[in-house]
Formats: structure tokens, sequence, C-alpha cells
């Protein structure tokens, strides 16, 4: 390792140009049931996609003022931009965050009893006019039946509201103050496009809460009492949802499944399956045959969408994929895609400490251990077949990243797409420019584990200029390579070795 360089940036003063999205048809039609399928105006709505959980908040690499908790515009484009080079036409984000003092003043989209955040919201809204720009739908939970880090759910809300835990299901001041949170939400106007979110074709359906069943699975309670108050609850608020959004779709998270398919308040089913932790509790690992068994009970009744599906092998995922496109099911999501970061390098997560760590677009040789690119390449394949449509050919990197310092080095804003990158020098900023370094790649997340456990929140330095002469004033420019091409070369950069 060099030794640590002082840096002074130049030519950061413009604007970061975004790269031009594909835009969605217009009119973009709010997606509708048909029977046991879903339409987008005439056409049948089907989809293959990954879960973003982190689109609508980080939940890690938190900075100690929590001044990047929520994604930026460029975070957000990243991330819609990477589904829409897959061909995913639709992704879920996480449940809305719940304020707990456990998360040290963490900001989250429930600041307090019947008070909510507009910060978080503002965040959202970007998220859903960013949708109609890539023509990607979200399905958004309402609230996590678990108590996560930074993101809290139905035990926090009750304390919210001056009650005890597992109040949540059965008192009606809580059932109360969530039927608030509902209200605000479906009648909340967008900031940024001015579309109320009960009219937005974006929302492709309200899901009630995410994994409800884990409730009483991860506390050891009796689900013989627990499943028919969570059902209760279901029901309940499905139906009041329905009297200020009769639009969109809703869907289920978890309970009776026949009360839920048979209401009529519930549009959706929805089913999570995943070959490791079925292995590590003893479950069926073979994800095609869950499929199956999920699809029996909903087949000519309601649509099926596996939102959560995967830390799997490529065949056992292949063979999911394959089950879903030819026995009509809706669509799957495979679990999860996490963003470039604003400040350099991508977001990491690592999975519950598996040797699974999240996908990062377009796949990396860093993450070859859990077959990365070889998954992401399967569900962009996919992601068209189920559509009926030709796979079209991959398109150049953008927008042109930006270079940082980094903890005496170099870490750089990657462009969505870049499989590697490349960086010339030069003695000044107009040239002669010389070739440095090239085959750079952004995504390093073979020490998630340790990241995610330090909270270390710095970005990750990704090049040093091991030739730099000591006390030498370099300047610098980096751009994104594909197989369809380049991006734009970013703003030159200037920096001094000691």
């Amino acid at each position: 390792m060099n030794t640590p360089m002082a840096f002074a940036r130049i030519a950061l003063l413009c604007h970061l140009v975004q790269a031009l999205p594909l835009c969605a048809a217009d009119p973009w039609p709010i997606v509708t049931r048909q029977g046991d399928a879903l339409a987008e105006g005439s056409h049948v709505f089907r989809f293959f996609g990954l879960d973003a959980p982190n689109i609508q908040a980080h939940e890690s690499q938190i900075l100690p003022d929590h001044s990047n908790r929520f994604p930026d515009d460029y975070e957000t484009r990243d991330m819609l931009d990477s589904l829409h080079r897959l061909g995913a036409r639709a992704t879920r984000t996480f449940a809305l965050s719940v304020y707990s003092p456990a998360d040290g003043g963490m900001p989250a989209y429930i600041a307090g009893r019947r008070q909510y955040n507009e910060q978080a919201f503002r965040c959202l809204d970007l998220v859903i006019a960013r949708c109609h720009d890539y023509d990607v739908r979200l399905i958004v939970p309402f609230i996590a039946s678990q108590s996560f880090g930074n993101v809290r759910g139905v035990d926090e809300f009750s304390t919210l509201s001056g009650k005890e835990k597992g109040s949540f299901w059965v008192d009606e001041q809580v059932k109360g103050d969530f039927r608030h949170f509902l209200d605000f939400v479906l009648n909340r106007r967008n900031t940024v496009n001015g579309i109320l979110y009960k009219d937005d074709p974006a929302i492709l359906a309200w899901q009630l809460g995410n994994e409800f069943d884990s409730y009483y699975l991860d506390r050891k309670l009796d689900p013989k009492v627990w499943i028919p108050r969570i059902t209760e609850w279901s029901l309940e608020m499905a139906a009041h949802i329905r009297t200020i959004d009769r639009s969109h779709l809703i869907m289920e998270a978890g309970g009776d499944r026949d009360a839920l398919i048979a209401s009529p308040d519930i549009d959706v089913m929805s089913s999570h399956l995943y070959e490791y932790w079925n292995r590590l509790f003893g479950g069926p690992t073979d994800l095609s045959a869950g499929t199956r068994s999920a699809w029996a009970l909903c087949r000519g009744k309601k649509p099926l969408i596996v939102d959560e599906f995967g830390l799997a092998t490529v065949e056992n995922n292949r063979a999911l994929m394959r089950t879903i496109r030819e026995e009509g099911i809706t669509g799957g999501l495979l679990w999860s895609l996490r963003c470039h970061r604003r400040d350099g390098g991508f977001m990491v997560h690592n999975e519950g400490g598996t040797p699974i760590n999240s996908y990062h677009f377009p796949g990396f040789g860093s993450g070859q251990e859990y077959q990365e690119t070889q998954l992401l390449d399967l569900i962009r394949a996919e992601a068209f077949l189920i559509r009926g449509i030709a796979v079209p050919p991959v398109t150049p990197p953008g927008p042109a990243p930006i270079l940082f310092a980094a903890q005496g080095g170099f870490t750089w804003r990657g462009s969505t797409g870049a499989c590697y990158y490349a960086i010339e020098r030069a003695p000044s900023a107009d040239g002669p420019w010389v070739s440095c370094a090239t085959g750079l790649q952004d995504s390093v997340v073979t020490n998630a584990k340790e990241l995610e456990a330090s909270g270390d929140s710095r970005p990750v330095p990704l090049w040093f200029d091991e030739a730099a002469a000591p006390g030498s004033t370099y300047f610098y420019r980096i751009r994104g390579f594909n197989s369809a091409g380049a991006s734009g070369f970013s703003p030159v950069y200037q920096a001094t070795k000691p």
C-alpha cells in the first residue's frame, strides 16, 4: 500500500449527467387482476427480476450523521437502470421502517405514533417517480413482522402506540394507529411527480407486510393461536385499503392461505423460497417443488408471485424460473440486488452469515463463490423469455463515473452496467493522457461480513497509484466498459502524493 496522498478535487462543479433511460409506454395503465393472472391493459403482465430491499432506505454502511440513510437520485437511478437492463419489469422494496431507540437515532419512515418522516417519504416519492422512467413496477410491503436493526417492525409499532409486544394484531388502538398510517401512505401526493400514491401506476401492489408467518415462527409461539389473529388482521386491513384505493392490487404476507385466497380484498398470493434456509432448518430444498405446491392452492383462483427466492445454485434457480414460466405463474424476484454507492463502490450486504452476499449488476469476479454473474445472466434471459420477446443487445454503461479519494487511494462513483474500468493519468488537466490501470472492478464484497460487523461506513479504496512519485501532482480520469462500449470520461481529478 502506498503512502496516503493528499487530494484536491477539480472539475467537480459540473452536474452529473445521468444516463438516459428507456421510458415506459404511454399510457402506462395500472396493473389489474384477471382471474389467476395479472393484466397490463389488454396484455398479460409477467416478470422476473430482483428484490431491491435498500431502494427506499439503506440498512447498513450508514454514515455517523445518517446523511446517506436514504438513497439519493444517483443511487435510485442506478438501481432502477440495473433492473431495466436486466429486463425486470417489477421489483420489491423492503418494509417501511419503524423508529426504535435501539437504532441510535436512525431516521425511519414511521417516526412516532401517527408521525411520519417527511425526508423518508420524499425518498419513496423519488423511487416511485423514477419507476416511470425505467418501466419498473413496485411492490411495497408496509411493515415487517421481524425486528431487524435499522428497520424494525410490528413490535416496535406497538411500542410507539404505548402497547405491549403482540398487541399489533389484536389491540383496537394499535390497529387504529396502523389504519392512520395506511391512510397517510395511500393518500400521499408525490412531491416529485404530483400523483397521489393511490393513483400512481408505478405501484404494482401494496403488500400488507413482510413474512407475517415469521412472527410466530421466530418467537416460537403457538401457530394455532397466532395464525387466526394474523389472518383476521390481514383481512381487516385489506378491506380498509380497498375503501381508499380501489385500483391497486393488494398482496398478502402470511396467515391462513385458504382464507386469504377466498377474500375479495386480497388480489395476489406470495411465496418465499430459499434453498439455504430450508437446508439449514430441514425443509424442502427443491425450489420448483415448493413453487408447484404454492401454485396448486392458487391456480384458477388468485395470481401467485414468488416475491423472494434464491440463496440457491444456478441449477435450482433455473428450475424454479422454468416452473414459474411454464406453469403460468405471474413471476418471481431473486433476493437481492444492491446499488452503487454515491461515494464509491457498491452497497454491500451479507445474507445472515451465509456464503452469499447481495448481487451487484452486471456481475463480478468477487461474487463468483455464489455464481453472481451466471445468476444475473440467467435472470436477464428469463426476464425476456417470460414476456415472449427476444433478449436485446447489451447497451454501453452510463453515466460517466466520478473519481474520489478513499483512505489513501482512489474509489469512484460507478457507471451502471460497467464490467470494468480504466484509469488514465496526465501531468496536466489537458494531457497528454496515458493508461495507468485497466480491468479494475468496483464490486469488493469478499469482506462484506467483516465490513458489516465493523460498522465501518467509509468507502472502500479500489485502486492505489503505486507508480506515482512522492511529491508529484498528477491528473486522473476514469471510464467504465462493457461488451457494448464505454461510458464517458469522469471529470478530471487532481492528486498530489506526499
